[in-house]
């Protein structure tokens, strides 16, 4: 260092020789470090302490979906029933259904399967409870007619399967008696019900409704008829010993929905839904060996 201050004057030679970028750059690389330190940690305690906020009119404005299930009142099938019901449960507390065919402009060209909906009618507007489709091989509706086999399945309002009828190629019972009608009835998944047989009688209509056990629980009677030739409107249904009349189906027109039906009635005291599923199972059958196809038709059947 001189005394002259010459030390001095190198020094700020020497810095002027630096350039200013190498400056900068580190100043901007230590920046940009402490701006990502500083943003991640903004970041971080965003995320930790900050609560997501809920769109209060996106809220308003939705509209929840349909449970896939049918929710019913209480008064309707007593005060034990608070949960969503399928299955034979919709005709608990219920002692008239109507059976009603459904017909579309394919049915009158085309030799179709049959679909039907099934009615409470004391209730509103006759609630709908049940409905069932036909399965069936196109030779037997051709070749057979209302004697053909078939699979009837009735699905419940929450469109699960409620039950299963299950028909055999029947020739009725005037020329091969040893051939006569029955339908079996079925519940998921897989058991069997009950059945609905046909009795030999010559002169009248007689059906027998039997347990998986084979023990009659009920009779079934229509009218009087000569030969093979049926015509009649009502069947009455027996205590198992057929001395007590507790029911009957009716096959009637209806001028509201201005087509035919089909009426069951049966006493309160039946509670149990297997019981209402043989004797429903038992009206299909008679809607199929003699009023099917009502409206196009007379009232007169040969089941040979």
């Amino acid at each position: 260092m001189n005394t002259d201050g010459s030390y001095s004057n190198n020094v700020d030679n020497s810095l002027e020789d630096i350039s200013l970028s190498v400056f900068s750059e580190n100043h901007s690389h230590l920046g940009e470090d402490t701006r990502e330190t500083e943003f991640s940690l903004d970041t971080r305690q965003e995320v930790v302490v900050t609560a997501p906020k809920r769109d209060e009119s996106r809220r308003e404005t939705a509209i929840r979906r349909p449970i896939p299930i049918s929710i019913i009142e209480r008064d309707e099938f007593g005060h034990t029933f608070i949960d969503p019901i399928h299955g034979l449960d919709f005709m608990r507390n219920a002692d008239q259904f109507i059976i009603q065919q459904n017909y579309d402009l394919a049915d009158l060209i085309t030799n179709t399967e049959n679909r039907y909906t099934v009615k409470i009618s004391k209730r509103e507007n006759s609630e709908a409870i049940y409905y069932a489709t036909e399965s069936s091989k196109s030779c037997h509706r051709t070749w057979f007619g209302s004697g053909r086999a078939f699979n009837m399945r009735l699905y419940d309002r929450s469109d699960q399967e409620a039950m299963m009828f299950k028909r055999r190629l029947g020739c009725g019972y005037c020329t091969f008696c040893c051939r006569l009608q029955r339908l079996e009835i079925w519940i998921p998944p897989g058991e069997l019900v009950g059945i609905v047989a046909q009795r030999w009688k010559p002169l009248k209509t007689c059906f027998d409704i039997r347990n998986r056990h084979e023990q009659t629980l009920y009779i079934i009677e229509g009218p009087n008829s000569f030969g093979c030739f049926h015509k009649g409107d009502l069947f009455q249904i027996y205590t198992s010993d057929g001395s007590t009349q507790i029911g009957t189906i009716v096959h009637q027109w209806d001028p509201v929905s201005t087509m035919y039906q089909l009426l069951l009635q049966m006493p309160s005291s039946i509670t149990d839904n297997r019981h209402k599923a043989l004797l429903l199972g038992s009206a299909f059958l008679l809607e199929y060996m003699f009023f099917e196809n009502a409206q196009k038709r007379l009232n007169i059947t040969c089941m040979c």
